[in-house]
């Protein structure tokens, strides 16, 4: 039996052919424009679900990219702030350390005050100070508003104690900034664990010159007073009033008793007292105001000059506190910023290889591509000369 095969059918199966032929250059003309062999889902559905899935994950490492660029910077500044707020510290202990001296005259302590009142205006613009993009540093995590403000009595923080934790990679979050509050605000006086103080009433001239723990299971953290019954006596008291020890006092000698010791010099008087306590905390502008007022106030009597010289030996400790203080935040920062940078260096290794894995999904390989286009070049020429070749044949041609 013979098939017969008419011409309609030739032309149409040229046709199609042809068709074929074009569209197999056509596809490869684009993905050699475009770069890509993914054109559709239809082209590779699993590769295709895997790249996309590929590209939210550098979407992600791109925006971890720019959140860490944010955080490194604020933590840049408050590492800088932390330094420059820790330079004034520094040179108002200097200056306490310069007052402790009765050689000094009224006026040198007066202009000493002066500079410490200068110093407590550059640490209140060092506590306001803004990102550059009108944040505050220390406010916490409010905006719009500038966190100390200068009461003349005082410093209030109008920040609050939150603090903005940044996605910097998957499951890693760091804080951008450490609120004021912490910083500046709740410093430990005293030598960071143990305070002393005299007693506001205290008429002698007895100085606390330092005060410190012997014992920590003995002490406990308790309150404990020392009292004057006497210029050569004293006792010592818990903060129920119980008498914990007794002794005759010796002027630039120590007292201990209830894993305490106290160094006094000068002479207290009858009824005077001397008390040790954990160490409370106070912000860094009421430190500074403190040893500035004590050194502008008037001190005529042995009893005032104690009191002013109390006040001076306790800033000398509650400066030196604040320093240590500054040091530890600025540490705190530092391990952040080390953060940043080792996963700095982890996202770039994982960009490196997700970038490998979504060329090898997506990307053209250029030589295969252009053997593919020779290819239907020479496929599509072939099917047009059939094509002509086949529209020549004609029972009429034979006929002449």
């Amino acid at each position: 039996m013979t098939m017969r095969i008419s011409t309609a059918l030739m032309h149409s199966q040229n046709l199609q052919g042809l068709l074929q032929r074009q569209q197999g250059l056509a596809r490869t003309q684009q993905e050699m424009i475009s770069g890509s062999k993914l054109l559709s889902a239809a082209d590779d559905p699993a590769a295709f679900a895997n790249a996309q899935r590929l590209d939210h994950a550098v979407a992600a490492l791109e925006q971890y990219e720019r959140n860490s660029g944010v955080v490194g910077h604020r933590l840049r500044l408050q590492e800088q702030s932390l330094d420059d707020a820790g330079d004034v510290l520094i040179r108002a202990r200097e200056l306490a350390i310069q007052a402790n001296s009765g050689a000094l005259s009224d006026p040198d302590r007066a202009a000493i005050a002066a500079e410490l009142r200068s110093l407590r205006e550059g640490m209140l613009g060092i506590a306001n100070r803004d990102d550059g993009a009108g944040r505050r540093l220390f406010a916490g995590t409010r905006d719009g508003v500038v966190p100390f403000v200068d009461t003349g009595d005082a410093v209030s923080y109008a920040g609050n104690d939150g603090h903005n934790d940044i996605d910097i990679a998957a499951d890693l979050a760091v804080a951008d900034a450490d609120p004021g509050s912490d910083i500046f605000m709740r410093v430990r006086t005293g030598d960071g664990e143990i305070r002393g103080r005299a007693g506001a009433g205290n008429t002698g001239n007895g100085v606390l010159q330092s005060s410190g723990v012997t014992d920590y299971a003995a002490w406990g953290g308790a309150s404990l007073t020392v009292q004057f019954t006497a210029p050569d006596a004293y006792q010592v008291v818990d903060a129920g009033g119980a008498v914990l020890a007794t002794g005759t006092y010796v002027a630039d000698s120590a007292i201990a008793a209830g894993g305490v010791q106290l160094e006094l010099t000068g002479s207290p008087a009858a009824g005077d007292s001397f008390t040790v306590e954990r160490a409370p905390t106070r912000d860094v502008f009421a430190t500074l105001d403190r040893l500035a007022d004590a050194l502008e106030a008037p001190a005529a009597t042995a009893a005032e000059r104690a009191r002013r010289d109390n006040v001076v030996s306790a800033s000398i400790a509650d400066l030196g506190t604040a320093q240590n203080h500054m040091l530890g935040v600025r540490a705190g920062t530092g391990n952040r910023l080390a953060t940043l940078e080792a996963t700095a260096d982890a996202r770039s290794a994982e960009d490196v290889s997700l970038a490998a894995t979504l060329s090898s999904l997506r990307d053209v390989d250029y030589a295969e591509a252009a053997t593919q286009l020779s290819l239907h070049l020479t496929a599509l020429e072939a099917a047009q000369r059939t094509m002509v070749r086949v529209q020549g044949l004609s029972l009429f041609d034979a006929l002449r």
